[in-house]
């Protein structure tokens, strides 16, 4: 096996990885519209992962508000393997759908997947 992907398997293994994105529009006339997604892999030791996929959205105007949120969990196994030599971060759910997903390790805490940087923590 390629050195690498120990060394990634080591690198995200008992970590969990979050991104978060929020969008909004406001205008003067307070109405407008906000929307917000968070994503958490928690990737445990024992190559487990529990994926968590949290969005929340809203619309305001002419005294109305309407809120939405929305939350989804997926479980399922992650492991590392290399992909015309880039190191992939393969997760396989309990539907039996799969990803793969280019990772590089970017420092202390920060994790890249696919076109995004992740932060990457500890689970405890």
């Amino acid at each position: 096996m390629n050195p690498s992907v120990n060394q990634m398997i080591a690198t995200l293994s008992n970590r969990v990885l979050r991104f978060e994105k929020a969008n909004s529009d406001r205008d003067y006339s307070d109405g407008g519209w906000y929307e917000e997604t968070k994503y958490a892999l928690f990737l445990y030791p024992d190559f487990t992962v529990l994926y968590i996929l949290e969005s929340f959205s809203s619309v305001s105007g002419g005294g109305l508000y309407l809120p939405n949120k929305n939350t989804q969990e997926y479980k399922g196994t992650w492991n590392v393997c290399e992909e015309n030599q880039k190191i992939c971060l393969h997760l396989t759910f309990e539907d039996n759908s799969s990803q793969k997903i280019e990772t590089e390790n970017l420092g202390y805490g920060i994790q890249k997947l696919g076109d995004q940087v992740w932060n990457r923590y500890l689970i405890s």
